[in-house]
């Protein structure tokens, strides 16, 4: 690696004094630093954050890129940074339309939120340091009827430098990176420089006045740097100073650090979140506010959570840390009860004893280190880079660690993320069986009772856990092997939407037989406006499948169906408001072709975060609450058995597992169509595709099992 080329300083940018951008501290200014400034003084550091989904893979993601994108392909480019020098017309209410997230105090209308809003969380000071023109990585784009969605480029597009630091662009949007390219500042992501300049939480730009969501943060760009020690010693150099604020190294060290980015509200027009009207409580001046949905709510899970208390088997506040950059899941085993169940898992809260930064490199004179208990900065979550590794590389700079690297660092611990995930993912959920029926008779009905529990600190799945697909795969088979019920399988398949005619003898590609559906992509209408409709993102087929659980068990009471903890992206269309209306559309026809709309609310799942207008947050495991699913299978009678030439013989065997999938098949599907050649940019942009998906989709099988048998009565 050439330590020239990454080290280059950009110059200072001046910030005017009583702005909303201004610094929180007295000391002078110093521009954002690559990660690379600072692997010097703290090469651990490095090497873990370099290892994280956090260092770079996020923004060069084929997700969040190709997410991003059907957004703006959805509403016409809004989802791109609107910067203070901006030309574009005014708001509905003849506000210039110059400002976004992080120049706005007191939000009015929807489009200041939507400004930037997947790029704010994913790398919010480049959005703020978009300010100034000299340092604007993401352009401004045309928006509305002025959007041409086929010169539309991918975010990723626009973090690759020359070795002077030019931006460079791919020759076509969504292109390789040319040859010779180097990463750019934003596409490190949430590095070094953006934690360790926060200050507090930004009560101001949060909707509830909380510092929950949305990138809540007091961000400065100083050489005062925030730590976890009060007393650090002084840096080499004076390349930056070492806070010695009690109150910004409490945040710091606090849970309350993480809720600005792990909760999402996303801001939406009248009437905003059709389950609970929420507002937000910081309005302008002249009263108005702006409603959303809650699209992701970790952080407050998390807040209102057993962990956030000292009721829990610790007996101790577990913080966000305590998993996430501790040694867990890699320390000793601790055993608890959580109500009937009898658990043993990892201790979360263990820490190394470690040096802060290099000894001898770091600090002036012979003023010698001290070992203490360090953080970890792996941060590991349950996501994988969904790229080969020559790609992150080629992205990201040359050396990018390999996901599946199963090596040992100095504690003992995989530098591999995908091991790291593999170990995390199994310390949080138990499950066992003991509640089943103990005896079975032909042609009765017999009861299995999954009982389940989250250890985590948060519900399980978490996060954006409308894509995490978790769920209980069950089994009962006869002593011969003949299966009597199964919930929880996938069916191998062709996929033709997106060119695979033959089932490929794959089925982590597979979604679940609860549902059967195929999203539209859109096709663009031109011009988005005066009346002109895009009817993308909706399902174009949409129907119950033979294993459908999750609304027949929550809205019907069944016991029988999957058991799905994914939570669900709704879209809730509605009937028309007057006599003359025509109700929403739905997107689909029917049998004689006509196109269906509704004369009474109608809901279904959705897979575009953009056409939701609610969501069902409340699946997925809650943490520390045991929970009993019901499986009420009748066992075939002698006469069908007879029929089938079948004798079962005893006893029955139970299996339960749960399993984890990074994401939905189908998702991917949509957002491979949304940005492949069917899709609204009429062209490949190389972001997802089939391969991929086949390639790098894969399912984390039996992350906690329970087994029993049962006595058969003939």
């Amino acid at each position: 690696m050439n330590n020239r080329i990454f080290f280059y300083a950009l110059s200072s940018l001046v910030m005017v004094a009583g702005s909303p951008l201004a610094a929180q501290t007295p000391f002078p200014d110093q521009q954002y630093q690559r990660p690379e400034k600072c692997l010097p003084c703290h090469q651990r550091q490095f090497d873990e954050l370099h290892s994280s989904v956090k260092s770079g893979y996020r923004n060069v993601s084929p997700l969040f890129n190709s997410l991003e994108m059907a957004g703006n392909f959805l509403n016409g480019g809004l989802l791109r940074p609107v910067y203070g020098d901006s030309t574009k017309p005014a708001l509905p209410d003849g506000t210039p339309f110059n400002t976004n997230m992080f120049t706005t105090r007191g939000f009015k209308n929807v489009a200041q939120v939507r400004a930037g809003f997947c790029f704010a969380c994913h790398t919010p000071h480049i959005l703020r340091l978009g300010e100034d023109p000299n340092f604007r990585e993401v352009p401004e784009i045309a928006t509305g009827a002025n959007f041409k969605p086929e010169l539309f480029r991918p975010l990723r597009d626009y973090h690759l430098t020359d070795a002077q630091g030019k931006q460079v662009l791919p020759e076509q949007p969504g292109g390789a990176p040319p040859a010779g390219t180097l990463p750019s500042l934003a596409v490190q992501g949430i590095s070094c420089d953006m934690c360790h300049n926060v200050s507090g939480p930004d009560l101001l730009r949060s909707f509830h006045g909380d510092g929950f969501a949305n990138a809540s943060l007091l961000i400065d760009h100083t050489v005062e740097k925030i730590g976890p020690f009060p007393q650090a010693v002084q840096v080499k150099g004076n390349f930056h100073v070492a806070s010695t604020n009690p109150d910004k190294i409490a945040f710091l060290r606090s849970g309350a650090f993480c809720n600005a980015c792990h909760d999402v509200q996303v801001p939406l027009a009248a009437p905003g979140n059709l389950q609970h009207f929420e507002n937000d409580v910081n309005t302008s001046p002249d009263g108005s506010a702006v409603t959303f949905y809650r699209l992701e709510n970790l952080s407050t899970e998390w807040q209102i959570g057993g962990y956030n208390s000292t009721n829990n088997p610790f007996k101790k506040v577990t913080r966000c840390q305590d998993c996430h950059m501790s040694l867990f899941p890699y320390t000793a085993n601790a055993t608890y009860q959580v109500g009937d169940m009898k658990v043993t898992t990892p201790t979360p809260g263990v820490f190394p004893q470690n040096f802060a930064a290099v000894p001898g490199v770091s600090t002036e004179g012979d003023f010698p280190l001290q070992k203490r208990q360090v953080v970890s900065h792996n941060f590991t979550g349950v996501d994988v880079p969904l790229l080969p590794t020559d790609e992150l590389s080629a992205r990201l700079g040359p050396n990018y660690p390999d996901p599946y690297d199963a090596s040992l660092d100095e504690y003992g611990i995989p530098k591999g993320l995908a091991l790291r995930r593999d170990a995390l993912l199994k310390a949080a959920v138990r499950i066992n069986l003991d509640k089943t029926d103990k005896r079975a008779s032909i042609g009765q009905d017999v009861d299995v009772r999954v009982e389940a529990v989250s250890l985590t600190g948060h519900r399980f799945p978490a996060g954006f856990s409308q894509e995490r697909t978790t769920w209980i795969e069950l089994t009962v088979k006869d002593a011969n092997g003949f299966v009597v019920y199964q919930s929880g399988y996938r069916v191998d398949k062709p996929h033709p939407d997106t060119g695979e005619t033959q089932p490929d003898g794959n089925i982590d590609d597979e979604d679940l037989e609860h549902i059967r559906a195929i999203v539209d992509p859109g096709r663009f209408v031109q011009p988005f406006a005066a009346g002109a409709k895009n009817n993308g993102h909706t399902n174009q087929v949409f129907d119950l499948g033979p294993d459908d659980g999750p609304d027949a068990r929550v809205y019907a009471g069944a016991a029988e169906g999957l058991v799905l903890f994914r939570n669900e992206l709704t879209r809730i269309f509605l009937p028309p408001t007057t006599p003359a209306g025509t109700g929403d559309s739905i997107g689909r026809t029917d049998a004689s072709g006509k196109t269906i709309t509704v004369t009474k609310p109608h809901y279904e799942e959705t897979f575009s975060a953009g056409f939701a207008n609610t969501v069902d947050n409340y699946r997925a495991l809650q943490a520390l609450v045991p929970r009993v699913f019901r499986y009420q299978i009748k066992l075939p009678t002698a006469d069908e058995l007879q029929a089938l030439g079948v004798q079962l013989q005893g006893p029955l065997q139970v299996h339960a597992q749960v399993n984890y999938e990074h994401f939905p098949p189908l998702f991917l599907r949509f957002l491979a169509r949304t940005t492949g050649l069917d899709g609204p940019g009429g062209r490949d942009f190389r972001i997802v595709d089939e391969a991929l998906i086949d390639r790098f989709l894969k399912t984390n099988a039996a992350i906690a099992t329970a087994d029993i048998t049962i006595d058969l009565e003939q």
